[in-house]
């Protein structure tokens, strides 16, 4: 009997991450002065600087510790937004963001986090000559920020990726990638460790004021705190701000084992990638020599036996030296889009926040998101934050909202193929 498309046990990574921490369901009252939903990144993340700062908290979570896009993503650890620039991303997150790899890595060794954290940088190459001057504009920028990023031209691309498929790219070698599953575990066992309370399969049923406080109900409790802070991103139902974002379904795939021949044509120096494509490509090997690519669908009906198919053709075509490929594991998670491809710091209510929309970029910005998060409710200064807490925005005809990533789709395949098609730039203009 084949599992359903969104079940967890199709991960690769619940074969491979340790075990969760033993957590109990909440029974009973219980009061604590910050309540997290939701024990993903986020919200392990600001509940381990709470703890830190001595401050009592407890943190909800619906189903199993990192059950949600957390432990779905494809594990790339990218030190970058989607925008950059005066227009774009605030400076303080920008910067932020620049040195999150970095943080990222050294969390990691802090506290032991068993999760096959590789440090062996990011790419982000163009797929398209005409797009070269893009991607360099975008070193520039990042450059700006305090990223480590520099500019890579095609014969060093071609180099590294194992590929002549592309033309230049941004390598950045504070990225690389890990085991989502494994990290996000990890940071729960870090946050216990230093005082947190986790509550697993206790999904918050209903939230409200009462008396000053906010009480919390699950199915077994009641939890009552000064303050609450929704890290549930994109999952259903979601609290807080969840009106304000696009859900969009994004598709992992694993390969078998691939020969170490494999292994040393393609990404020989064990980088992470995402390129320029709208319906981007990105990859990294795991560390029992897997490839996970991810991809997204138009239509979801099938995709989970359809999309690797295309998988395949596409990574034949970028990477002849891998032969032909098929998938051993095949799953899909839930992303978050804001139409500014721009995170979101929401005050849903006094004490109440929501902090939504990763926009792809979840390992990075969550974690280094936490400890500001963590600032903010321990003091109320939101000086602390790099993003302005904003009401919330709800997005017009969320129902057709829903569904324009994938209608776009073709759109965007047709946008990559004329960027191939264009002239190239003058050679001076990506320099």
């Amino acid at each position: 009997m084949s599992l359903p498309a969104d079940d967890f046990a199709r991960t690769l990574w619940s074969r491979t991450a340790a075990a969760p921490p033993v957590t109990a369901p909440l029974r009973g009252d219980a009061a604590c002065e910050v309540a997290i939903i939701g024990a993903g990144i986020l919200g392990l993340s600001t509940a381990l600087a709470l703890a830190a700062r001595g401050v009592r908290t407890v943190v909800l979570e619906a189903a199993v510790i990192g059950a949600g896009a957390s432990g779905r993503n494809g594990g790339l650890v990218v030190p970058s937004l989607p925008r950059i620039g005066p227009e774009a991303a605030p400076p303080r997150l920008a910067a932020m963001i620049a040195g999150g790899a970095d943080a990222v890595f050294a969390l990691i060794r802090r506290h032991g986090i068993a999760c096959d954290a590789v440090q062996s940088g990011w790419l982000h190459p163009a797929h398209a000559e005409s797009l070269a001057p893009r991607v360099a504009a975008r070193v520039a920028a990042w450059q700006a920020a305090g990223a480590r990023c520099v500019w890579l031209d095609a014969m060093e691309t071609r180099r590294r990726m194992g590929s002549e498929a592309f033309h230049g790219a941004l390598f950045d070698p504070s990225g690389g990638h890990l085991d989502p599953l494994g990290y996000t575990r990890g940071l729960a066992r870090a946050a216990l460790a230093a005082g947190a309370v986790i509550h697993a399969a206790s999904p918050v049923t209903d939230l409200r004021r009462d008396g000053g406080l906010w009480r919390l109900a699950t199915p077994g409790g009641t939890l009552r705190a000064g303050r609450v802070l929704a890290a549930v991103n994109a999952a259903p139902p979601g609290l807080g701000g969840r009106a304000s974002v696009v859900p969009l379904l994004v598709y992992q795939m694993a390969t078998p084992v691939l020969p170490e021949a494999a292994r040393r044509a393609v990404l020989p120096g064990g980088e992470a990638f995402s390129d320029t494509r709208n319906n981007l490509l990105a990859g990294r090997w795991t560390a029992e020599g897997r490839l996970v690519v991810g991809g997204m669908a138009v239509l979801h009906a099938g995709a989970i036996d359809r999309l690797p198919r295309r998988a395949a053709r596409r990574l034949a075509a970028a990477f002849p030296p891998l032969g032909p490929v098929r998938f051993e594991y095949v799953w899909r998670g839930r992303a978050a889009l804001t139409g500014d491809f721009l995170p979101r710091l929401t005050e849903c209510a006094p004490g109440l926040v929501s902090s939504v929309a990763c926009n792809g970029r979840g390992i990075v910005l969550s974690t280094v998101l936490g400890p500001a998060l963590a600032d903010y409710l321990a003091t109320g200064d939101a000086t602390a934050l790099p993003l302005p807490l904003t009401p919330p925005r709800p997005i017009p005809l969320p129902g057709l909202a829903r569904r324009l990533p994938q209608l776009l789709l073709p759109l965007g395949a047709w946008q990559d193929r004329r960027a191939a098609r264009a002239a190239p730039p003058p050679a001076s203009s990506s320099r």
